[in-house]
């Protein structure tokens, strides 16, 4: 009987962060995408895709967004290399 009591106290609390976790990767996923976007519509689309693999490996949601901030007044591919390089820091 106790492990099912342990089990039913932790199912909600684990569903909870379950959904909490699927929020933030999704949050992650739209910025990533509106960056990229961005960076198409600032530069051309195929220089764009070449900072898609260096977005993906970013999960911090504050550093993706002030990417974005970036990516919607770049003027070059190296100022956007350059935001990256000091978001890393």
């Amino acid at each position: 009987m106790q492990q099912s009591s342990i089990a039913e106290y932790l199912a909600p609390e684990a569903h909870e962060q379950g959904i909490q976790q699927g929020i933030q990767q999704g949050a992650q996923e739209t910025i990533r995408e509106n960056i990229l976007e961005a960076l198409a519509f600032q530069l051309q689309p195929e220089i764009a895709e070449t900072f898609k693999s260096d977005l993906e490996t970013i999960n911090d949601l504050q550093r993706l967004k002030q990417l974005f901030r970036t990516a919607i007044r770049v003027e070059t591919p190296e100022d956007f290399i350059q935001a990256l390089n000091e978001n890393g820091e």
